[in-house]
């Protein structure tokens, strides 16, 4: 923490603290910054995978230099995962005054402010160059909704330049929760800086004694100061609590002070500035610096915090990769190309067949026989290719087995089988390569969670006026909600029996975050759709009892319409909401449907007479002209019964949406016993 008393207060002191402050950060950090910008000069292929030296003397000798990058797949494995099993921020109410429906509603307000501000690319490059070169940064802004507004919103914004952000070199948190300072700088053409601030009083030839202006660009840095200054924090007889300082004037009538003890208040500035003046001064309605780190691997020797990324320890294993491929091609191509050998004249007479016999396919080859000191030189003899140099190439499959030993990747977790022997073993080689490198999405999402706690404690300033919100939900759809309105209808809370007057206060309550990680809901939707279909293959039933869900997770075309289709068609009592209650009838319409139903009950006894004798009758092996004329009389008052049965199991059970007038023409209707009745 730092001291008030240690903190500048007038505007020349704050330039030059902060000019110290981005001194130290660049001297602390000075090696990280130098082996980082290594790394991905590595990354980036080509002479960048050599040494200096060595490809100048390869250049100047017409040697060659052959690279193959194999370090992008390594890391697109690595920050992929993260981009397919993405983490979402959770919101939960925490004290009495928080409320549930509220806690959805600032969910979905978060996932909006993430969708419409493009917090993925913020993420993903956070990620990218963590796993890349050890760390990378985000921030949260706020500006107004519209040009036309007064309303404000929070906003994410990525970093594309890492090296641009100088961070609180006495953070010790993950998740940087801890600094204290942060500067971010931002080099612009002074053109575009007079234009944007024309009455600054740089005019390209002052102070040019600092590294703040260069040439024809200048560095406008973001300066984040946390001031904190000391205070007294209070208990009150009425139960709430706060600071000395934000008590307007005398206490309530009544109301005492049951505790205190020594506090501090807390207040995030934010200094845009050049290195001679201050630009804009702007206070962050956050108990936090909204910059956010996401590290790779970390070591801390005697305090020197080293930070590297998947590339560090597999930049040698790739340099023996691409000498030994460069050597072998190097002593290949050194070798004879010469397919034939012969002695003089042995193709005199057929110079051109020769010429073009490693070109064209012959059937013959003819040579002129020839002496040599009274002997008979043998034929022209054809030269064997030349073999690949065994050594060189066992080396370099040696060099690329130690590419992934550095980064925990192996066969399986890039796609190619491996040495398993059966499935399983592979998908324990995929979760080996998985858990070696999962540190990278650990450490992201312990930043994305404080970043939530930001969000959170931004929210009640920034949405503080009555407006209606979009909010997303965890299924992708969009929807929208009142926030600080009057409730029209107050309600009591059941468990505190506070009354609800104002519909998501964004004002009071307390509300934490968690993180839930996982695929995305598009994919768990997919995976969900195939394992319903599986079932229903195994048990038909399921699409009688659930087809409208199985066919609502396909990614058919209509097949949302299909969906309502099929619900349209199942019993009511499928479809119907568990949570609604049954709608009652009149105790007129509820007293007709127990006589009818007890009527079908007396019909149905009669008709299991019937039936057993007719039974009866065939078992007495009567007459077959007896038995047709019994079945023809039985028959009709069957049909007779079924029909006076169907109308009453109408009445009896009639559809949920039955209106209470139908009901009660139901209820009126005369019991008529005939069987053409359509229900």
């Amino acid at each position: 923490m730092i001291e008030q008393d240690e903190l500048a207060t007038n505007d020349d002191d704050i330039i030059e603290e902060a000019k110290a402050f981005r001194e130290n950060c660049i001297a602390y950090n000075s090696e990280n910054v130098k082996a980082a910008k290594d790394d991905l000069k590595f990354l980036a292929g080509g002479d960048g995978q050599w040494n200096d030296a060595e490809v100048a003397s390869r250049i100047s000798s017409g040697r060659p230099i052959i690279t193959i990058n194999k370090l992008p797949t390594f890391l697109h494995q690595v920050t992929n995962d993260q981009l397919e099993n993405q983490s979402s921020i959770k919101v939960h109410p925490v004290d009495d005054d928080a409320d549930v429906e509220t806690a959805k509603v600032i969910s979905g307000l978060i996932k909006n402010i993430e969708y419409s501000t493009n917090a993925d690319v913020a993420y993903d490059t956070a990620v990218n160059f963590a796993a890349s070169i050890g760390f990378g940064y985000y921030r949260l802004v706020t500006d107004w909704v519209d040009e036309n507004s007064f309303d404000q919103e929070i906003k994410f914004e990525r970093i594309a330049n890492p090296f641009s952000v100088h961070f609180d070199y006495a953070s010790k948190a993950i998740d940087g929760s801890d600094q204290y300072r942060c500067l971010i700088e931002t080099a612009v053409e002074l053109k575009a800086f007079k234009a944007e601030y024309p009455k600054s009083k740089i005019d390209g030839n002052s102070f040019v004694d600092n590294d703040w202006i260069k040439d024809n660009e200048i560095i406008i840095g973001e300066y984040y100061r946390v001031e904190c200054t000391p205070d007294t924090l209070l208990l009150l007889s009425n139960g709430e609590t706060g600071l000395k300082s934000d008590l307007a004037g005398e206490l309530p009538e009544g109301v005492t002070v049951l505790k205190s003890r020594p506090s501090e208040k807390r207040k995030v500035m934010l200094y845009k500035m050049t290195g001679a003046e201050i630009l804009e001064k702007t206070e962050i309605k956050c108990r936090w610096i909204p910059v956010f780190p996401v590290y790779g691997n970390e070591i801390n020797i005697d305090g020197k915090v080293i930070r590297s990324g998947i590339l560090r320890n597999a930049k040698d294993p790739a340099k023996l990769y691409n000498y030994f491929w460069t050597s072998a091609a190097e002593e290949i191509n050194s070798r004879t190309k010469t397919p034939w050998v012969m002695a003089e004249g042995q193709d005199e007479g057929h110079e051109n067949e020769w010429r073009y016999a490693n070109r064209v396919t012959l059937s013959r080859l003819i040579y002129k026989p020839t002496m040599y000191n009274g002997q008979l030189v043998p034929p022209p003899q054809r030269q064997p290719m030349a073999d690949f140099p065994s050594g060189l190439m066992g080396m370099a499959m040696q060099a690329n087995d130690d590419i992934k030993a550095t980064t925990g990747l192996f066969d399986a977790s890039l796609g190619a089988r491996g040495n398993a022997t059966s499935g399983r073993q592979e998908l324990a080689q995929q979760r080996q390569g998985d858990l070696a490198n999962f540190h990278y999405t650990d450490n992201a999402n312990k930043t994305k969670r404080h970043c939530g706690r930001c969000i959170l404690d931004m929210v009640p300033f920034y949405y503080d006026a009555e407006r209606v919100v979009r909010i997303l939900g965890e299924d992708g759809e969009f929807n929208h909600a009142k926030i600080n309105a009057p409730n029209p209808n107050p309600e009591v809370d059941a468990q505190t029996g506070a009354i609800k007057r104002v519909l998501n206060d964004m004002s009071i309550g307390t509300y934490d975050v968690t993180i839930s990680t996982g695929p995305s809901y598009q994919t768990q939707r997919q995976e969900s759709a195939e394992s319903m279909l599986a079932m229903a293959q195994n048990y038909p039933a399921l699409m009688e009892t659930a087809g409208d869900i199985v066919v609502k997770n396909l990614d058919w075309p209509n097949a949302e319409e299909v969906s309502e289709r099929l619900k349209r068609a199942m019993p009511p009592e499928l479809t119907a909401d568990p949570d609604e209650e049954p709608q009652q009838l009149p105790p007129e319409a509820m007293q007709a449907m127990k006589q009818d139903h007890e009527q079908m009950q007396m019909l149905q006894q009669q008709l299991q007479e019937m039936a057993a004798e007719l039974e009866k009758a065939k078992a007495a092996n009567e007459s077959k002209e007896r038995i047709a004329i019994a079945k023809n009389e039985n028959a009709l008052d069957v049909a007779e019964l079924k029909g006076m049965i169907q109308l009453l199991v109408a009445k009896v059970n009639p559809p949920p949406a039955l209106s209470q007038n139908v009901a009660e023409d139901l209820a009126e209707e005369p019991l008529s016993g005939e069987p053409n009745v359509t229900l």
